[in-house]
């Protein structure tokens, strides 16, 4: 049974990742400050900790799903996210690429400036915020130190959440139940997506010889939502009326977002993968557990 390493397992996506890999090969997930057995504690700023761990438990595959994702906190500390989402995927990578492990780096939409949508694969990066620009950054080093390795680009996420500001998403309800009529994004198009499609996606992938695989991945839902659209989705079951929620037709926040970064999935389409859910039903699901 191959054994896959999951760093950043303690995040939403992580935990999805461990839950879906689980099933087929032998986990070893990690985290830092929130991990606790059977989760190995890992500093990836350590760079003798992060070998001695890749020695020890000599994955096969290495999911570097670990990151500071909050834009607005990326413009505010760079040193922080530089440590955390460039140096450590270098090392990370680097080491991979020593001990013959298979890397797949996750990315995000924020590479793209959002002018140009929908963007494939070999489309022109060119990020707007510090979280898009460390995001590129990393790319670049991963694929030039291996171009074996894997980048997965990914949207906004959502999923089974410890608590309900832990998502881009599903803080939205939080806001809901706070404010039943205050005002949301609308101008900034997303394309929300499952947690657990990412990963099952993920899996497909992992299960595909490595001569197959190599650089850059799209993965994204299809469903085109602002803010405020999906704030009028959860609106119902939250008990608020949707009529009284407020619109609001520009950018607000103090990081830079793009306006739509619509990701192509190319390549998985080449390769029959393809996994989606209907977002109302599958929110729903989610903030049921929050109620």
């Amino acid at each position: 049974m191959q054994t896959i390493a999951i760093t950043g397992a303690t995040g939403l996506l992580g935990r999805a990742l461990v839950k879906i890999f689980k099933t087929q090969y032998n986990i070893i997930g990690c985290g830092f400050r929130r991990a606790a057995p059977p989760l190995v504690s890992l500093d990836l700023s350590d760079q003798g900790a992060v070998n001695n761990f890749l020695d020890e438990y000599a994955p096969d595959v290495l999911i570097h799903a670990a990151a500071e994702r909050k834009p607005d906190v990326c413009e505010t500390d760079h040193a922080q996210t530089l440590a955390l989402n460039v140096a450590a995927s270098e090392h990370l990578a680097a080491q991979c690429s020593q001990r013959g492990i298979r890397l797949f780096f996750i990315s995000t939409d924020y590479v793209f400036d959002g002018t140009q949508p929908p963007y494939n694969e070999q489309a022109t990066t060119n990020p707007l915020n510090f979280y898009g620009q460390s995001k590129q950054r990393a790319e670049q080093a991963v694929l030039s130190i291996d171009p074996g390795h894997c980048v997965i680009r990914i949207p906004v996420l959502y999923g089974e959440v410890e608590y309900l500001a832990e998502s881009a998403v599903t803080v939205i309800a939080e806001q809901l139940k706070a404010s039943p009529s205050g005002a949301h994004d609308d101008w900034a198009i997303r394309y929300p997506t499952h947690v657990e499609d990412i990963a099952l996606t993920l899996a497909d992938l992992v299960a595909l010889p490595a001569k197959k695989l190599g650089g850059i991945y799209h993965v994204s839902d299809t469903q085109a939502m602002t803010k405020y659209q999906m704030a009028r989705t959860m609106a119902a079951q939250l008990g608020v009326d949707a009529e009284q929620l407020v619109a609001v037709p520009e950018p607000t926040q103090s990081a830079a977002r793009p306006h739509n970064c619509a990701l192509q999935d190319t390549r998985l389409h080449e390769l029959g993968i393809a996994h989606h859910r209907d977002f109302a039903s599958a929110i729903a699901s989610v903030l049921s557990k929050h109620l």
